[in-house]
């Protein structure tokens, strides 16, 4: 069996990956219906997750023709290297491509992502959604350095009261949250990181790793283009 929490996806892997997607035109389809209202229903049984709530950090609408659900480590190499290219697509979308993101920390090999997305949920239990992103940007700008201090400076940094954070950390508050996105991510064929899929038009797609901006792109033109 394949232990996730020993894996994070190479760029090697990712562009294989993405090949057999594009080039076979492997695109899974709900053959039941769904409503705007509804965005989960349009996904198979074999990618499905659960669909954007208040709870989620979410970056556009959760009605976006196209919804991308990201389940990512902050100390993982290839999700910092997934983080622009995917904020690139959301921003050029125009409001047509929402992100979400949600937790998937290898703690076997990352001791500090299970901290950071303490420390991430705690910051945006007083900042918000915007607290989450600026957090997200931060360890995704530089992993170098990453622990306690780092995350309570940046807390300070951001407007957060830091006695109010400290005793949210230590209290492991969002360990449930943690668990339970991490989960939903092996039920979904998760077994590593950056693992996203991609939704819309009734159809969904799966991708494993951080894919270049064109290959990821096609993904997202060929759920666009499904008839």
């Amino acid at each position: 069996m394949i232990d996730l929490k020993k894996l994070e996806f190479s760029p090697s892997l990712s562009i294989l990956i993405a090949g057999v997607l594009i080039a076979g035109a492997i695109i899974f389809t709900n053959q039941g219906t769904s409503s705007a209202s509804d965005t989960n229903s349009i996904l198979p049984a074999s990618t499905q997750v659960p669909a954007p709530t208040a709870d989620d950090h979410i970056i556009g609408s959760p009605t976006a023709p196209i919804v991308l659900i990201e389940y990512s480590d902050f100390q993982c190499y290839y999700c910092m290297q997934a983080y622009p290219t995917i904020k690139r697509i959301v921003d050029e979308s125009q409001g047509q491509i929402a992100w979400v993101m949600r937790h998937l920390p290898l703690e076997s090999i990352h001791p500090e992502a299970r901290p950071a997305a303490q420390a991430a949920e705690c910051i945006t239990e007083q900042l918000g959604n915007d607290g989450w992103w600026k957090f997200t940007e931060s360890m995704f700008t530089d992993q170098e350095n990453m622990g306690p201090a780092r995350y309570l400076a940046l807390a300070g940094q951001l407007g957060a009261d830091t006695a109010k954070y400290m005793s949210c950390v230590s209290s492991n508050k969002y360990d449930a949250k943690i668990n339970q996105e991490s989960a939903d991510a092996q039920v979904a064929g998760a077994q590593g990181t950056p693992y996203t899929v991609v939704y819309g038009n009734g159809a969904a797609v799966p991708i494993s790793g951080a894919l270049p901006y064109q290959q990821f792109m096609s993904v997202i033109e060929a759920i666009k283009n499904k008839k």
